[in-house]
């Protein structure tokens, strides 16, 4: 009797450790593949929804590529990104920010099918109410061929990203042309051979996030990822005029240009 009952409980132990093993949320082995489910304070009435997906290819995605799917309360039906395809394996993340999905909190799932040996269905307890701090005091500096970006540090932020978007004549931003991932608190560009920009007026938009997402293009990155993400945005207070190549000026941003409706959707691509 003794020893059925140690064998009993023996199993149990085996079980409940291969359930911590195997994260205890489902879905694939959360060593190569890992997701997150968060919210994107950005200014408006509500925040938005973040999402991101880190994984280990053990090998390429198929020709057509992956979509990422997440369910839940935070919209009536499914939303789904991509397709997103990479020829190589090893380690890629992508992520992605929309105003327009306003989270809820309660469980969601995000699945995805990389290709035929890794997959990724977990469920998520979102809590809509955690949200990040706007970057504050995002201003410009500007020498003749040179700018400089700067903000305040965000509490809770492990690192930042930030995009240069040009203006139209009504200040609205209408392209994205450059991207950085930092951990610090301002950003250079240099107008030079290797980076031009056409005349005309640029903001930055600056990103803080709850992850570093510096490291995420190395290996073993999976477990960086705790089950909420939250990410922030907030647009410098001045814009960038490219007179010429090689001649930048600091200029008053346009009155319309603040945080527009609907504010532009982010994402970071597939990154590798």
């Amino acid at each position: 009797m003794n020893r059925s009952k140690w064998a009993l409980w023996g199993l149990g132990l085996i079980l409940v450790l291969g359930l911590v093993g195997c994260g205890g949320q489902g879905g694939g082995d959360t060593r190569t593949v890992n997701a997150s489910l968060g919210t994107w304070n950005y200014g408006g009435q509500n925040p938005g929804l973040a999402v991101i997906l880190w994984a280990d290819l053990q090998a390429p995605t198929s020709p057509d590529g992956f979509k990422v799917t997440v369910t839940g309360p935070s919209s009536a039906s499914p939303v789904t990104y991509g397709p997103f395809g990479s020829s190589l394996s090893g380690p890629v993340f992508w992520w992605s920010l929309r105003s327009g999905v306003v989270p809820a909190s309660g469980d969601h799932t995000i699945s995805a099918t990389l290709n035929a040996s890794q997959s990724l269905n977990r469920t998520f307890k979102l809590d809509a109410n955690s949200t990040l701090p706007q970057p504050q005091n995002v201003t410009v500096q500007a020498t003749q061929n040179s700018a400089t970006f700067s903000w305040s540090s965000v509490s809770g932020a492990k690192s930042y990203f930030v995009e240069l978007w040009q203006l139209d004549n009504q200040g609205n931003p209408t392209s994205r042309l450059l991207t950085w991932y930092t951990t610090a608190t301002q950003v250079q560009f240099t107008q030079n051979a290797g980076l031009q920009l056409p005349p005309g007026n640029y903001r930055a938009r600056v990103f803080a996030a709850s992850v570093d997402l510096t490291q995420l293009r190395r290996p073993g990155q999976a477990a960086q990822l705790d089950p909420q993400i939250n990410f922030s945005a907030a647009w410098s207070q001045q814009a960038v005029q490219v007179q010429s190549v090689g001649t930048l000026r600091v200029v008053p941003a346009p009155d319309t240009a603040p945080v527009l409706p609907p504010e532009p959707d982010a994402e970071g691509g597939l990154s590798q």
